[in-house]
């Protein structure tokens, strides 16, 4: 198995995404809004699974010693430079997580869930209950309760696969479009926001995709059930990924959103 079988073992679950409903319907500053507050979180666990892949393939303690293949320690220092201290549009040093929170002020998005349960977790609180104290929407435990499975499952290429193959990708440049039609419909400019989704199809698209690629090549190497694995695992992320998405579309076909 290659790298192209992978992606087109997903071709279904892409699609799926690519066409799903949900961008059809966000088409207000209060869905918006709404979308990112169920999304936020999806953007933080993205971080978490960052930094368990730098766990993994470098040394992260003291004494300091050679970890595995120095050029997987190359391509996840060079990913993690770039998400966790990049620039936000007034040249400010902070991570992309950091970054959506404030597009999300900017829409009129609510952070008081996703800022306490960070507090939470500071005070050494599980991921879980963190997550059920502060109130994040269920769709949304399920999404992170997936991930956080993945990450205690301890396989260095399955960690690689969700972070490479089961997260942004096409999402940001479709919800440009959308964009475009929110600042036209609105009358105001949601600069944060674009910033944020044009500097992940510069970064990812020619930058860190390519990079997360090949780490999962090596760390496949010649073992075809990594690679089977590999496959598996992305689909589920998609799948999850899915149903993230049917959950907010739901919400706003019943009238929750307006």
């Amino acid at each position: 198995m290659t790298l192209h079988d992978i992606q087109s073992l997903l071709a279904e679950q892409r699609t799926k995404l690519q066409t799903h409903p949900l961008y059809s319907i966000l088409t207000s500053r209060q869905n918006v809004a709404r979308f990112m507050e169920y999304h936020v979180w999806a953007v933080w666990d993205f971080m978490s699974l960052l930094k368990a892949l730098q766990q993994h393939l470098t040394c992260t303690t003291t004494p300091w010693v050679p970890v595995g293949d120095a050029e997987t320690r190359f391509l996840i220092n060079e990913i993690v430079v770039g998400e966790e201290s990049d620039v936000n549009r007034h040249g400010v040093r902070m991570s992309h997580f950091e970054m959506y929170l404030d597009a999300m002020q900017e829409v009129g998005g609510s952070t008081a869930a996703i800022e306490a349960f960070v507090d939470v977790l500071r005070s050494g609180v599980d991921v879980a209950s963190a997550m059920k104290y502060v109130g994040a929407p269920q769709a949304s435990q399920d999404f992170v309760s997936f991930t956080m499975d993945v990450i205690s499952g301890g396989k260095a290429h399955e960690i690689a696969s969700v972070f490479t193959y089961g997260r942004e990708e096409i999402i940001p440049t479709m919800f440009l479009g959308i964009l475009d039609s929110l600042e036209h419909n609105e009358g105001s400019r949601f600069s944060d926001l674009r910033y944020y989704l044009e500097r992940h199809v510069e970064v990812d698209g020619g930058h860190h995709g390519p990079l997360a690629e090949r780490m999962v090549e090596l760390l496949c190497a010649d073992h075809e059930q990594r690679y089977e694995e590999v496959a598996a695992i992305a689909k589920r992320a998609l799948e999850h990924r899915i149903a993230l998405w049917d959950a907010v579309a739901q919400e706003c076909r019943t009238g929750l959103l307006v």
